[in-house]
């Protein structure tokens, strides 16, 4: 407790001293005419500031229309687009996890350790592109290689939770990938990818090399009254571990048309299509073939995804939005035994309506209604299921003299079969200007998440190794609290241009019933379900930085940040609904740290850039699990993890180095060392660490 009061203290004094600056600043610049027709701003933007590129960038996010950043009442990062090119992105996890505060463990994004290891189910954070919602319907998880990284302008990470605009997976947060904008000057881009796994002998699974290669790209151009934009990727990833492959084909467009004989209405189609092969990989054989699959399983999965969604828009008095997806997923599934059928499909259908509006300029509604239904047919989800979710959201915000308030409320309905659940959730934030760039913020917000299919009916295995169903899971609910402040700076002297913000933040996330896969010795064997556990809380603090130095014709740029979590469970000893177990029977450490949770997490990149060169260095490190299922250190379940915990080789400092030029104004050449000192380590039980991996790529600028 002793870091939460350092920072409390820290917070106060800045904010105190920062209170001062502010006094003489609003005196030289005083409040908006109430007959000023500027439109809906705040005090803040009268104020003469520096003009900080960090703090005064628009986000979409945090109210679903523009806002400053500097304005959020909530924590947000930005993923900039360099970062996702130039770190030879082929999947945006990938660029995600240099976000500080994020982790991603098979495909399982948290934000600050609002959640743990779940494989392949259920997500607590929203995903979005273009605001419209990235989870598949049945296992409500991110599909991240059917996620574009190809022409995105940028990421928006909220690091709070987003319920009550954006529904019950958004409570432990939301990634929001904007599309950058079609403009009449046609831009596109060409991009070949090649890369090699540089794999121990003695961890070869096959005693042969793995490579990756692809080709992606995008066109994006309006003309006259239509908007017309292309993304394309094709990817094969033999992967570093045994079936573990990656075989895809994906194109994507956007389509919007406006009338001529109307400047408001805006009309739009959107698509993307993937069809591919890939496999999946669960746990290791041993510690000594990390990279062999338990009992040599292999799964190969033959899958298509599908989506399209028509959108209409009507920017007039009252802006209105009235967007709609068809998304379907069709799985394959050859696991070489004809007696376990792990097939799936699913149809879901998604609408919504949003309305906002400005009134006098200090005040902002926004208001929506939400419809979704998902229908699955499934042997791996014990049959077909039909889900339903209705929900109503509206939102207030406030701006006068450098305050702003927002205010917001959501009732959702979630019926899923026969069982339905229903709740209101809440939210409330507060920002304030202190001083020219000084910004304080704090955000109260609840969650309510209803479980997936895929967490209530899986019932299936791999080797010996089970995943059960568990049809008595009950919805969880959460409250996040965060205050936080932000400091924007710029310094320009002697051709010196030194510009960026740092930001700092205390946060609580409190939750009851919440939903964790436990690895144990149940009564349908030894495997994974999910259940219920007893309430916990995760408090901590993260520091963030971002910016550039500019210095005549070099810069350099960076983007960093490190979080400090305490995760608990405030009873351990509380009988777990359903069981007979307690959390520390199931824990490996009966104390009350959570499973599968990181204490430190830190995150780090920088950049230097003199034309036509650059070179970047990204930093990883998140310290390992202090707590997993007890099971898993029986060495006659699973071989090697206890091993691994004994000796300490659970964590790792990983440094990814990359290098580039700019041969002509067309074409660029980048190459990267990802895990540059190969370190390998156990991320989470039962599975080892990429090992080096070395990668190159060509754009082709258009």
């Amino acid at each position: 407790m002793k870091h939460f009061s350092v920072l409390l203290a820290i917070l106060s004094t800045v904010s105190l001293s920062a209170q001062a600056t502010e006094s003489n600043v609003n005196q030289e610049n005083p409040p908006i005419s109430k007959n000023s027709k500027q439109g809906f701003q705040s005090i803040s933007d009268t104020i003469k500031l520096v003009n900080f590129d960090y703090l005064d960038g628009v986000v979409i996010s945090t109210n679903k229309g523009f806002t400053k950043i500097k304005e959020s009442t909530v924590g947000l990062s930005i993923l900039k687009p360099y970062l996702i090119e130039n770190k030879i992105t082929t999947n945006i996890n990938s660029a995600l996890e240099q976000v500080p505060g994020v982790v991603i463990n098979d495909d399982q994004i948290n934000i600050r350790n609002g959640s743990g290891w779940s494989y392949g189910a259920g997500s607590r954070v929203m995903v979005c592109i273009d605001d419209m919602p990235m989870l598949s319907g049945d296992a409500g998880s991110v599909p991240f290689s059917f996620l574009p990284s190809e022409g995105i302008n940028s990421v928006e990470v909220i690091k709070n939770a987003g319920s009550v605009l954006y529904g019950s997976s958004a409570v432990n947060g939301v990634v929001n990938m904007r599309s950058a904008p079609i403009t009449p000057k046609g831009e596109g881009q060409i991009t070949m990818i090649g890369g090699a796994y540089e794999t121990p002998e003695s961890l070869k699974f096959n005693g042969e090399s793995q490579f990756l290669y692809g080709i992606n790209g995008f066109y994006r151009k309006k003309v006259g009254s239509h908007s017309i934009s292309f993304n394309w990727n094709q990817l094969n990833d033999d992967s570093y571990r045994m079936g573990d492959f990656d075989n895809r084909v994906r194109i994507g467009w956007r389509y919007g048309y406006e009338p001529a004989w109307s400047k408001k209405l805006k009309l739009w189609l959107n698509g993307n299509i993937q069809r591919g092969q890939s496999g999946s990989f669960l746990l290791w054989e041993d510690n000594k073939k990390a990279y062999n699959s338990l009992g040599n399983a292999v799964t190969k999965n033959t899958g298509s995804r599908f989506y399209l969604d028509p959108i209409l828009e009507w920017n007039g008095n009252w802006k209105h939005t009235f967007q709609n997806r068809y998304f379907a997923v069709k799985n394959d599934i050859d696991n070489g035994d004809p007696n376990n059928n792990q097939d799936n499909q699913s149809q879901y259908y998604y609408s919504e309506w949003r309305s906002s509006k400005t009134f006098n300029r200090f005040l902002n509604f926004t208001g929506g209604l939400v419809n979704s239904y998902t229908l699955s047919q499934s042997p791996l989800f014990l049959g077909d299921h039909k889900a339903r979710n209705h929900a109503g959201y509206s939102q207030l915000t406030f701006k006068s003299r450098g305050w702003i308030v927002e205010l917001g409320s959501r009732y959702e309905y979630f019926q899923l079969d026969d069982k339905n659940r229903q709740k209101p959730v809440f939210r409330a934030g507060l920002n304030k200007q202190l001083g020219k760039a000084t910004f304080w913020r704090a955000s109260y917000g609840e969650g309510f998440r209803f479980p997936s299919m895929a967490e209530l009916f899986t019932k299936t295995s791999t080797g010996n190794v089970f995943v059960l169903p568990n049809p008595e899971l009950e919805p969880e609910t959460s409250q996040n609290f965060e205050i936080g402040i932000k400091q924007g700076f710029k310094i320009n002297r002697s051709g010196k241009l030194f510009t960026g913000y740092a930001d700092l933040s205390y946060y609580r996330l409190n939750v009851q019933n919440l939903m964790e896969y436990t690895f144990n010795n149940w009564k349908g064997g030894i495997g994974f379900k999910s259940i219920n556990v007893s309430p916990a809380s995760i408090q901590g603090f993260e520091i963030e930085s971002g910016g550039n130095l500019n210095i005549n014709k070099q810069q350099i740029r960076w983007f960093l940040g490190y979080t400090y979590s305490l995760p608990l469970v405030q009873n351990p000893e509380q009988t777990l609904s359903g069981t007979a177990l307690t959390y520390a029977d199931l824990a490996s450490d009966p104390t009350p740290f959570m499973k599968y949770r990181n204490r430190h997490i830190i995150r780090g990149d920088v950049e230097y850039n003199v034309n036509p060169f650059v070179l970047g260095i990204s930093y990883r490190y998140e310290s390992g699990f202090e707590n997993v299922d007890k099971i898993f250190l029986e060495d006659a379940v699973i071989k090697g993890v206890s091993d691994q915990y004994r000796n300490g080789k659970i964590d790792a400092h990983i440094f990814d180095l990359r290098a580039g030029i700019t041969l002509n104004k067309n074409l660029d050449f980048m190459v990267q060392i990802r895990n540059l000192t190969q370190q390998l380590y156990m991320g989470r039980p039962a599975d080892m660490s990429a090992p080096r991996m070395y990668q190159i790529q060509l754009n082709y600028k258009i």
